[in-house]
């Protein structure tokens, strides 16, 4: 697998790290990409983002000759105490050794609290070395950046070297299911810094998270631009969590058992080993 293609934690909802790290490691992954999101993972707390539990983690990472480059630990930007939170993940993910931190902008409703401290939050990422990529959202609700023609606009108002954009396809069913998702992601691939491949299939009352290559959207497709540019993304794949018809998350009661959660993931390989074989041979 290519080295700029990573795998993210998301999957495990529900298991602990010292579970997570290994069955990663069986599945042959090698880049970690660390997933700490509100409401979408198990629960934690800002404290938990401590130098110890990243020396541990790192540690973890090494024994089983893993990295990590990226991490998700979103949160709205354009909270009043957006800084000491973004502060928390850019440190804990620094000493992880990732170079970027995935979150959110702002709602629509936040965008002047954000704009206004958008010089700190940039201070803070040059501070600990890392950059801010934006996320295009998934819940519904209007965002700063809610599809690709949006980033452009917002990028232009922030610092560049701090602030890049990642961007979801999978959250773009939910948020923005009248847009062609193939269409809007191809319009992001010379903006976004890195892509999140979240494959889905929509339901009457909602969405549910499926392997690559078992979504309503033709992943693998995208897949291909994404290695013939080199453009690294990362296997996001939530499978306890689900939306409703409005968009809004709900995860599963309990967590899937490791055994179908390693199934699927080793799925989800299967379908980029022939794309990745074919970028291979054409370079």
């Amino acid at each position: 697998m290519p080295s700029f293609i990573s795998v993210s934690t998301a999957a495990y909802d529900g298991y602990d790290f010292d579970v997570i790290l290994p069955s990663l490691a069986r599945c042959g992954i090698s880049n970690v990409e660390f997933a700490f999101i509100d409401g979408y993972v198990e629960a934690f707390t800002d404290s938990d983002f401590t130098d110890a539990f990243a020396a541990e983690l790192k540690s973890e990472m090494q024994r089983h000759g893993q990295q990590c480059r990226y991490f998700s630990g979103h949160i709205d930007l354009g909270i009043e105490n957006a800084a000491a939170r973004l502060e928390a993940r850019c440190r804990f993910a620094a000493s992880l050794g990732a170079s970027c931190v995935i979150t959110n902008a702002a709602t629509r409703a936040r965008a002047e609290v954000f704009f206004a401290q958008t010089d700190t939050l940039a201070a803070i990422a040059h501070h600990y070395g890392v950059r801010i990529l934006l996320e295009n959202p998934g819940n519904g609700v209007p965002n700063l950046l809610d599809h690709a023609s949006d980033a452009p606009g917002l990028l232009k108002q922030l610092d560049a070297q701090a602030f890049g954009i990642n961007y979801d396809i999978g959250n773009l069913l939910a948020h923005c299911p009248a847009r062609e998702p193939l269409e809007d992601a191809r319009a992001a691939m010379n903006i976004a810094d890195h892509f999140h491949l979240k494959p889905c299939v929509r339901r009457e009352d909602g969405i549910d998270f499926v392997p690559l290559g078992a979504g309503d959207v033709n992943d693998t497709a995208l897949v291909a631009e994404l290695l013939r540019k080199n453009k690294p993304f990362s296997l996001e794949l939530p499978f306890r969590l689900h939306r409703d018809a409005n968009a809004q998350p709900w995860r599963d009661e309990q967590p899937l058992p490791l055994d179908v959660i390693e199934w699927r993931i080793s799925r989800s390989l299967m379908e980029l080993e022939p794309l990745d074989k074919q970028f291979t041979t054409n370079q």
